[in-house]
């Protein structure tokens, strides 16, 4: 980021506080309702303005989203796979035209330096390019076609599901929206999106990238709101479910959808508690640059950040003083200062929970550093927290927040064990110098994305085209992962079919 992008970027942050907030609107089938009970989203990083708003969308509306979108799908699964992708990539020049505009929507609801918020609409770019390529791949939505002994020919093919409910948490309001809308869509499904109440204006983009693809009206529904429509969204008859949140969430959108007459797909990601270890032969100046950087980018707000760092003896010592020497320089505060390393935490309760963490680490004797912050919104501290046990609930909770700790363990084995001590999987990492330690480490740890020696990044920095992204355990529910060739056959469901040879002109082409 150059100082000219940043200078830019503060202009129209300022320029966009000055004119005023936007309230955004639900969408069915092209018709813009504003049901509902009004939802202010103010800024983080100055609570007593208002950045945006939203109606929290009432249970009926909800449900006539959802009739709207199968009634639009039903023409959409008829055409064909080629066409559908081609409908996507139509959105390609729409989203390169507004990558500063919605850098703009995103940290100002939810506080994040230009660099991760202009993330945001690359990382949708890229998606798409993604997601659109790997359905083009031969075989992408049929299996091998052949005639059998008897003369009967055969296929098999995917076909969509129906409609998928989206529903999207508030720390990427983009992206997490976009992905799945974009795989579904191509899989020939329709989509509801619920927006997060904390990012109705950022979350609104995505109907707007589907709207510029010219599909047909009403296959794709966007609602606004809190924890309600959310809830009806899945009371509904709708096919499958994509959901980003909490374990517990997921957990429960789970055993509703496999309560019903028959079950319905969830695809989730839940979340985890992200484990680097560090062993005494690691190279500890990059250990500690991957540690600060992946621990307290956006606050901690990610489900991919690190937040506990396991190390063995001989390094333990030094490791906590160069993390310490890092963190006191981070300072968390408004994205249009260009010193700032992170934005604010998501809303007040964040604060007091950071502040409850807090208490509790010093009334226990723990070592505490931690960084700077500004006053006047939800400002934190970057905070490291050493000498605490492995097992200790500040080291095996999901805080997400700023708020990593250090536990000494005796050996790589037994932080091994520590790493693997949890019901979530999603990254880890390790800095060592021994490769049978890094062997062994990505034989019998337990996540879905693993780092070994990465520089800058401990357990983050996962991108389409290079990696796929996804978590085992509690941490996730399909075993395939998104930003991945297989994400977009997710939203699909296989289909063999079996007909004499003579009508063998009617399988799929």
């Amino acid at each position: 980021m150059t100082i000219d992008q940043q200078q830019a970027f503060a202009a129209r942050m300022t320029e966009q506080r000055r004119s005023g907030h936007t309230t955004v609107h639900h969408v069915i089938a092209g018709q813009e309702y504003f049901e509902g009970e009004l939802l202010q989203r103010e800024d983080p990083s100055n609570p007593s303005s208002v950045v945006s708003a939203c109606h929290d969308a009432p249970d009926a509306l909800v449900k006539l989203a959802v009739q709207a979108s199968r009634d639009a799908q039903r023409e959409w699964s008829r055409v064909p796979a080629p066409r559908r992708i081609e409908h996507v990539r139509r959105a390609i020049p729409f989203i390169e035209e507004r990558l500063e505009e919605w850098a703009v929507r995103v940290a100002l609801e939810i506080g994040k330096p230009y660099a991760g918020a202009r993330a945001e609409g690359a990382e949708v770019l890229e998606i798409l390019r993604q997601y659109a390529d790997y359905a083009s791949a031969p075989g992408a939505f049929e299996d091998q076609r052949n005639e059998d002994p008897s003369g009967l020919a055969n296929e098999s093919v995917l076909r969509p599901y129906g409609v998928f409910g989206v529903i999207t948490p508030f720390n990427y309001p983009i992206v997490q929206a976009a992905g799945p809308a974009i795989a579904a869509l191509i899989a020939g499904n329709g989509v509801v999106v619920k927006t997060s109440h904390d990012g109705p204006w950022s979350g609104h983009a995505v109907y707007e990238l589907c709207d510029a693809m010219g599909l047909p009206r009403g296959l794709v529904n966007v609602v606004h709101g809190g924890d309600s429509p959310g809830r009806a969204l899945v009371a509904s008859d709708i096919d499958g479910i994509c959901f980003t949140g909490s374990v517990a969430v997921g957990k429960s959108i789970l055993g509703d959808f496999a309560s019903g007459p028959y079950p319905r797909p969830v695809i989730a990601e839940m979340g985890g508690k992200n484990p680097v270890i560090v062993t005494d032969t690691a190279d500890l100046e990059q250990a500690a640059d991957g540690i600060v950087f992946s621990a307290f980018d956006l606050s901690g707000q990610k489900c991919s950040a690190l937040s506990r760092v396991l190390v063995t003896p001989s390094a333990h010592d030094k490791l906590v003083e160069l993390v310490g020497e890092r963190v006191r320089d981070l300072k968390a505060g408004d994205p249009v200062d260009a010193g700032v390393f992170a934005g604010p935490v998501v809303s007040a309760e964040a604060v007091d929970r950071y502040a409850g963490l807090l208490a509790t680490a010093r009334g226990e004797e723990f070592h505490v550093e931690t960084g700077k912050a500004q006053d006047g919104g939800y400002f934190v501290p970057a905070t490291v927290v050493s000498g605490v046990p492995a097992t200790h609930r500040l080291a095996t909770k999901e805080h997400f927040l700023p708020f990593l700790t250090i536990s000494k363990v005796p050996t790589f084995e037994a932080a091994l064990a520590a790493a693997n001590n949890t019901e979530m999987g999603l990254t880890a990492g390790i800095y060592t110098g021994d490769e049978a330690e890094a062997r062994e480490f990505l034989d019998r740890v337990e996540a879905g994305c693993v780092d070994v020696n990465v520089p800058g990044h401990a357990t983050t920095g996962w991108w389409p085209g290079p990696q796929t992204f996804g978590g085992w355990k509690a941490s996730g529910t399909t075993g395939k992962q998104t930003l991945g060739k297989w994400y977009f056959q997710l939203f699909g469901r296989q289909q063999a079919r079996k007909l004499p040879a003579h009508l063998q002109h009617l399988l799929q082409h």
